[in-house]
């Protein structure tokens, strides 16, 4: 499903949404408004049938709207960072991409008695030499999601600096080996070579 923000080589590890209670919010008053509503004007005016009916189906298609909008406003916690995926239609989505490697801090912020029950609140992303540059409202379980940034983002820098490592060992290995081609041995470490091959003897 969001195989179209991915990179070749890049995986997604897990999915971060907003509470499912948002959702059910924005359903209920929809319901109410074009099911609820309708089916009462119905029964008082028998006579609107087709405009209820068609009143009805555009709350169904609000509802199929909002279902794709709560899935879509997502994080998506990649091998490689995380992309925050915004989706306000058919014809209007946005993301932004933060690699673990410009990321300085993750916080989050659970205000008011109703989220700190249900467990849901906001996760900011802070970058580097910047102020937060992504941050996902109404996110289930927040700390976890903290954790697990945290958890994911050590584990990419340490395979980063062990191939970063492993580059650098090429690299040198590389440029003794050229330098001794072109101007041979020092002097001292020819004699330690003498030396120690002498000992063996």
């Amino acid at each position: 499903m969001f195989s179209d923000y991915l990179e070749d080589d890049e995986q997604i590890v897990f999915v971060c949404h907003r509470h499912i209670i948002i959702l059910l919010k924005d359903c209920i008053r929809v319901f109410i408004i074009h099911f609820g509503l309708v089916f009462l004007a119905w029964w008082i005016f028998p006579q609107i049938f087709w405009i209820c009916i068609v009143w009805a189906v555009i709350g169904l298609l609000r509802t199929l709207l909002l279902m794709q909008d709560w899935y879509y406003d997502s994080w998506l916690v990649t091998n490689m960072g995380i992309i925050g995926v915004q989706w306000t239609g058919y014809f209007d989505r946005t993301s932004t991409r933060v690699e673990y490697a410009s990321i300085e801090g993750v916080n989050y912020n659970i205000k008011g008695f109703i989220a700190t029950i249900l467990n849901f609140g906001t996760v900011s992303l802070s970058k580097l030499g910047g102020p937060a540059t992504v941050s996902l409202n109404d996110a289930y379980n927040p700390k976890r999601i903290e954790k697990n940034i945290l958890q994911f983002q050590e584990q990419f820098m340490t395979s980063k600096n062990f191939k970063d490592q492993e580059v650098l060992k090429a690299l040198l290995s590389d440029l003794v080996a050229d330098h001794v081609k072109k101007h041979g041995l020092p002097q001292a470490m020819q004699e330690d070579i003498k030396s120690h091959t002498a000992k063996k003897k």
